[in-house]
């Protein structure tokens, strides 16, 4: 296995063929990618050749470990797919793939949280960069962000006391949610405290004050008739 490729990655992927064998691979680099979509816009490569190309790029093995004796359709197939998967899904693909990042990624984390406060503070940093650090060298640079937001103004620290465990943020998010409360609390944030929100009624108070508002708009009906016949 080539570690230095798994530690450059940013995703792996891995295939396993119907024989046992498995091959870890990574996706071409937009760069990469712009390069042999213009060789193959070219012909200069067939495309099974320019497949296999794509492939051994890719590959994170070490290739003198691959089985020679394998048939030779499973190298191209492979690099046609790291080809889909790096461009050319195109836009058909985008709107999953953004939907996807948004799901893999976890903005509430406290670490998530604590990169963007580094990045809002010192916006000359690259992102990639900050994972190169040790966990020791973000919380330096955390602080020392905090810091200067504080100073510009604005900013609150983090309220450490809010962090919760793994366990707990998953407890909270398989609680259910108190709507009888959540709707108390809304009456009682416009005014009139005293005046029960409608969800919080029972179906036959809604429907006899419904009942009630109905008569008296028959009623006004009634009496805005009789002044127009008046009237004439």
């Amino acid at each position: 296995m080539n570690i230095e490729a798994l530690i450059e990655s940013n995703g792996l992927y891995m295939t396993t063929l119907p024989t046992g064998e498995k091959f870890t691979w990574r996706l071409l680099t937009m760069k990469e990618y712009r390069v042999f979509d213009g060789l193959r816009q070219a012909d200069i490569y067939m495309a099974p050749v320019l497949y296999e190309m794509v492939f051994s790029r890719c590959y994170v093995g070490e290739a003198d470990a691959i089985n020679g004796n394998l048939p030779a359709g499973y190298f191209p197939s492979i690099g046609e797919l790291i080809m889909w998967l790096s461009g050319d899904g195109g836009v058909s693909n985008e709107r999953n793939e953004i939907e996807a990042a948004r799901e893999a990624y976890s903005a509430d984390s406290v670490l998530e949280t604590m990169k963007r406060i580094v990045l809002i503070a010192f916006s000359s940093y690259d992102p990639d960069v900050i994972d190169t650090w040790t966990r020791p060298e973000l919380l330096k640079k955390f602080t020392l962000a905090e810091a200067v937001l504080v100073n510009k103004g604005g900013y609150e620290p983090l309220d450490t006391k809010k962090i919760m465990s793994a366990e707990q943020a998953a407890k909270k998010k398989a609680s259910p949610v108190d709507f009888r409360k959540e709707n108390q609390e809304y009456s009682q944030a416009m005014g009139d405290p005293n005046k029960p929100h409608p969800l919080d009624q029972h179906p036959l108070d809604l429907a006899r004050k419904q009942a009630k508002t109905n008569k008296l708009m028959k009623s006004q009906a009634k009496e805005l008739d009789k002044l127009a016949k008046r009237g004439r």
